[in-house]
Parts: structure tokens; C-alpha cells; sequence
């Protein structure tokens, strides 16, 4: 797993204080239109969706979400894997590809035996960009911890 977010011990509110984090991060960017989820122990315990954002955007971050807990890894690197080809979520792994994606911007959240409990993930920006900002946020959220 190269990209994990390691929280020990975490709790449902230090889910929601990353996803803060990732919000104030957006914010400060200038950000107009992202996403954000937090899931943790199969309940989303974060979900804020910005005014220029539309149903589509939900879709995404709930797409990305599915592909991160299913494979337990990010979608960067799901990304990577499979050079891109989204066929291959049907062809190779028999999955829905209306609720499966490769397109980064989802990281597993993971114990400090990397045992995977959840994931961030952001959508609404170009992929990297939504991979990245879940690694920026992720280090403003340690850094007030």
C-alpha cells in the first residue's frame, strides 16, 4: 500500500476532524468545487458537498469510495495498476462500473497494522488534484493532533 492514511486508535470524530481539515485546506485554497467523504467502519462519518458541486460529484466520491474499500488501496493506485483501463473493473475483477472507478481521489484509512478501516475521498477537481489534497489535508489534520 503506498498511499494509506495511518490514524491509530481512531474514532468517528477524528473522522470528521479530517474531513474538516481537507475543507479548510480546500477553503483557504480558493477551492470552488470538491467533495469530501470520510468513511470509518463501514459509516460515512463525513460528507460536505460545496454550492458549485452537483449530484454527479456525490456519485463520484461514492464510485471512488467503493473501488478503495474493495481493493483496500488507493485509487492512484488502482490507477496505476491497471494503466487507466476501467474495462478491466468488469473484465478483470467482474465489478459494476457504475459503482466501481479507477480515477484517483480516494485513500485508504488504516491502524498502525495497516488493517484498513475506511477511506477519504474527494472528488470535484481533476484527479491528482483530488488525490493531493487528501495528502495535504491528511498533514494539517497531524499536525493539530
Amino acid at each position: 500500500m503506498k498511499y494509506k492514511l495511518k490514524i491509530n486508535n481512531c474514532t468517528c470524530e477524528m473522522g470528521y476532524q479530517l474531513g474538516m481539515c481537507i475543507h479548510d485546506y480546500l477553503k483557504n485554497k480558493n477551492v470552488d468545487k470538491y467533495c469530501i467523504s470520510i468513511t470509518l467502519y463501514n459509516k460515512e462519518v463525513y460528507r460536505y458537498m460545496s454550492d458549485a458541486c452537483i449530484v454527479d460529484n456525490g456519485r463520484w466520491l461514492d464510485r471512488k469510495k467503493n473501488s478503495c474499500l474493495y481493493f483496500g488501496m488507493s485509487t492512484l493506485e488502482l490507477f496505476e495498476k491497471n494503466e487507466g483501463n476501467e474495462k478491466n473493473l468488469v473484465q478483470k475483477y467482474g465489478l459494476n462500473h457504475s459503482d466501481y472507478t479507477f480515477t484517483p481521489g480516494s485513500i485508504p484509512i488504516v491502524l498502525e497494522n495497516d488493517q484498513v478501516i475506511g477511506a477519504c475521498t474527494v472528488s470535484g477537481m481533476k484527479p491528482e488534484e483530488d488525490h493531493q489534497s487528501i495528502l495535504d489535508g491528511y498533514a494539517l489534520f497531524m499536525s493539530r493532533e
